[in-house]
């Protein structure tokens, strides 16, 4: 009996979900450059030809992977977006930020490996500079929302404090010690709202 598009859609998400985790564990393992398609393809189980009626090229497979990473970003936003106050809006930040890590900690870990490889990731041809600025921009306008002085400063040293939070617990397998890393961080931010804030809760 003929699969029906239902079924061939499921189908199709699955095979690209394979080569997407196939293309995380090669990438972090021999790097985007040292991956050849066909490698990627017998990872993922599956023939050359298929992957290509997939992605129209290795670089491709890497987009998507970014492209995933940055979502993962817009969602920690979104969970820290509905705290009223800096403190705790910093403090879902980073926590969220963690447990999306520990969801995707591969996937992480070759994502901060490609940020030292300007060279590949101009050839991917994603608006990452744009995307950086504007997630700058959005950090600034939470914490000037939540009555935090000097906005802009205080969004790089959060920006910072995430990256540098991030890229050691990548580093660290179950030794660092997160929580008690973010209350400390937090304590930075104001723990109560902003009269604006106040004002606006309904």
């Amino acid at each position: 009996m003929p699969r029906t598009a239902d079924a061939n859609a499921v189908l199709r998400e699955k095979t690209r979900e394979r080569v997407l985790q196939a293309a995380v564990r090669l990438f972090s393992r021999h790097g985007f450059d040292g991956t050849s398609v066909r490698a990627l393809a017998q990872e993922a189980d599956i023939a050359v030809g298929l992957l290509y009626s997939h992605f129209e090229s290795k670089e491709a497979v890497l987009s998507a992977l970014m492209q995933s990473s940055m979502l993962d970003v817009a969602r920690t936003l979104e969970a820290a977006d509905r705290e009223p106050t800096a403190r705790g809006f910093v403090t879902v930040l980073l926590t969220s930020a963690v447990e999306m890590m520990d969801a995707h900690r591969d996937l992480w870990r070759l994502s901060q490996g490609l940020r030292h490889q300007p060279e590949v990731l101009a050839r991917l041809k994603l608006p990452f500079e744009h995307f950086l600025g504007a997630t700058h921009q959005r950090l600034k306008a939470a914490l000037a929302a939540r009555g935090v002085q000097e906005a802009d400063i205080e969004a790089r040293v959060l920006f910072a404090l995430v990256e540098g939070i991030s890229q050691q617990y990548v580093q660290h397998e179950g030794g660092y010690p997160a929580a008690a890393v973010i209350r400390a961080a937090a304590r930075r931010w104001p723990a109560t709202p902003s009269r604006k804030r106040k004002a606006d809760t309904p």
